[in-house]
């Protein structure tokens, strides 16, 4: 992958080409640049698959750059940014734009590594997709419904010319994955009666409605590691979408659009859960280690700043004190069922600091370790 680095601090970009061996990652810098314009310059002459940005810039800060390579289409580049502000204000704008991870400053070399790991299994993943549809393409004939959708076209067929409506299909798309009900039928709208006005042919439909369910299928996948491209397509062809008249009425494909909507919705929230099942088995298995939730993000490829959130919205305490918790309640059953010393317990337990332990054993129990265990003897004469 080709790298471009967007830092106004020159430090920052040369501290970034050597923080982590690029070539061992089959990535090569491609440039560095000192503000959003002139990243922008750039992409418009060079080829660039990912892009890491600082966010605090002059003329063009980081998430102005990703808004208008997006909105404007200057580059399919994948975007990490980088701040020195721990806000999850600015990880849910960047997010939105579509960027792909989000790292605190100073930049940890290992979460660095594990978000540019992230981004190559995504653009693989992406590939695996491109060669799928390429497949539905050539048995487009051999299947029923679908097969007509996904078929490609030529964008010149006789003396008729194929209009691709990139930009409404786009936005289209990202209402769909934001789930908003309100934009996807304001853009249904638009797109039919852009088909009225210049009296689009069928094929042209066609080909535009063959690129959003393409979107439409990365967006899935991206949800779940899980799901599978068998998954989608079976919910694509039993869907709404299929029964009705594409070209003569908006309202089959607004009907199929608020559905995968809401299939959108449920994949986010099963992979979500998902994650944190996955994290709270490790805390259970890996209490006594020195895990942290930034190690969890990175492990299972998800937002920093949005896994605390959702840790914090299912257990009602943050990812520190669930842990605390986990290792005090394990702390509790080894003084009520062994004669360990409180030092050797403070450390199978993940404490070093005896004294330290001390202090959040009293915290969560109301009392010391020695009066816990003599409280307990006494329960158990």
């Amino acid at each position: 992958m080709r790298v471009l680095l967007v830092d106004d601090e020159p430090f920052i970009t040369q501290g970034l080409k050597l923080l982590i061996d690029w070539q061992a990652e089959d990535c090569e810098i491609a440039g560095c640049v000192q503000n959003g314009e002139e990243a922008i310059a750039f992409l418009q002459k060079e080829k660039v698959d990912l892009v890491l940005t600082d966010i605090r810039m002059p003329v063009c800060n980081g998430l102005e750059l990703l808004e208008r390579v997006k909105k404007e289409n200057i580059s399919d580049a994948y975007f990490i940014v980088m701040s020195g502000y721990d806000e999850f204000g600015y990880a849910q704008q960047a997010l939105r734009y579509g960027c792909m991870d989000y790292i605190v400053k100073p930049v940890d070399r290992e979460e660095l590594l594990g978000a540019v790991r992230k981004v190559r299994q995504i653009d693989e993943k992406y590939k695996e997709e491109e060669e799928r549809i390429s497949e539905l393409e050539q048995a487009r004939q051999e299947q029923n419904g679908i097969a007509r959708l996904i078929g490609t076209y030529d964008t010149q067929s006789g003396s008729n010319r194929t209009i691709i409506c990139k930009e409404k299909m786009d936005l289209l798309a990202a209402a769909i994955e934001e789930n908003n009900t309100v934009e996807i039928e304001r853009n249904v709208n638009v797109f039919y009666r852009e088909i009225r006005e210049k009296q689009i042919s069928e094929e042209s439909v066609d080909f535009n409605i063959s690129y959003l369910l393409f979107q439409l299928i990365h967006i899935a996948s991206e949800q779940d590691d899980e799901v599978n491209q068998e998954e989608i397509m079976r919910f694509i062809s039993e869907s709404s979408f299929q029964k009705g008249k594409i070209k003569e009425s908006s309202e089959s494909i607004l009907r199929f659009c608020l559905e995968y909507a809401e299939y959108i919705s449920q994949l986010r929230g099963r992979a979500a859960q998902g994650v944190l099942r996955d994290v709270e088995k490790e805390i259970k298995s890996r209490f006594a280690e020195n895990i942290s939730l930034r190690e969890m993000s990175q492990k299972y490829f998800i937002n920093n700043a949005y896994l605390g959130q959702i840790f914090k919205k299912k257990y009602g305490q943050s990812f520190k004190d669930y842990l605390t918790d986990t290792r005090i309640h394990e702390a509790a059953k080894l003084l009520a069922t062994t004669d360990k010393k409180i030092i050797q317990i403070a450390e199978e337990v993940g404490y070093k600091d005896s004294d330290y332990f001390v202090q959040k054993f009293i915290e969560r129990k109301g009392c010391t370790p020695s009066k816990y265990r003599r409280d307990q003897g006494m329960r158990n004469a």
